[in-house]
């Protein structure tokens, strides 16, 4: 498998590549010590199910320590925190005069306390200066990239990516994602609740910028997150 077809989890990258088998990628966040596994294509998503039966089922009884302990997926909490911290971060760079521009989770990266940090902006726009980049074809605006509007499309994307595990039309040709995008057709959403709405809105453009974009996600995550 080529490097760049390797999709690692949010916030990581080859540096942090521990392994990786027929079934999944194996990474290490070194913030908590811990190992997170990723599968490494659709057809590995029942093995890494049973494996993580398997795996909650030994914890459960106590675990040993022979084994690795499962501690989990990755929260939807955590989830959220990532949305209103990469949505803050973008409404500052707009304020600035920048258009990100390249904006999908490969430009996500997390500190040692898991926030999430926004980066890369060698291809980005600064007051209206053209674009030296493309975004991927799952994240790129079917209109003007360089405009508030590409970064709230791409936005909607990485928000998908980060609840689904996976980008908007994975395993379609670039072409084809384009040719849906530009028909108003867009991934499914309707099972992702009051989060598949806001991403929904981000691709149909019903946001002007990212403070009535903010706006709606504390909204909504005040009713969507648990104890609240």
């Amino acid at each position: 498998m080529e490097t760049d077809e390797i999709k690692y989890p949010v916030g990581s990258s080859l540096k942090d590549l521990v392994s990786y088998g027929i079934s999944g990628l194996v990474v290490l966040d070194k913030a908590s010590q811990t190992v997170i596994k990723t599968p490494l294509s659709d057809d590995c998503e029942d093995a890494l199910a049973r494996e993580r039966d398997i795996y909650a089922r030994l914890t459960e009884r106590g675990g040993h320590p022979g084994i690795l302990r499962y501690h989990g997926t990755i929260t939807t909490k955590l989830h959220q925190r990532w949305t209103m911290q990469i949505a803050e971060a973008l409404a500052f760079v707009h304020s600035a005069g920048v258009v990100h521009g390249d904006l999908t989770c490969h430009n996500v990266f997390l500190d040692g306390e898991l926030n999430a940090k926004l980066a890369d902006f060698a291809g980005s726009s600064l007051d209206g200066s053209g674009l030296l980049v493309c975004v991927a074809a799952s994240h790129e605006y079917p209109g003007p990239t360089m405009s508030t509007q590409g970064d709230t499309f791409a936005f909607g994307s990485v928000l998908y990516e980060i609840v689904t595990g996976d980008s908007p039309f994975k395993g379609l040709p670039d072409g084809e994602i384009e040719n849906r995008y530009k028909k108003g057709q867009f991934a499914d959403t309707s099972s992702l609740g009051k989060m598949g709405v806001i991403i929904r809105n981000c691709w149909l453009g019903k946001y002007n910028g990212f403070d009535p974009l903010l706006r709606d996600l504390k909204g909504n995550l005040m009713l969507i997150t648990p104890g609240r």
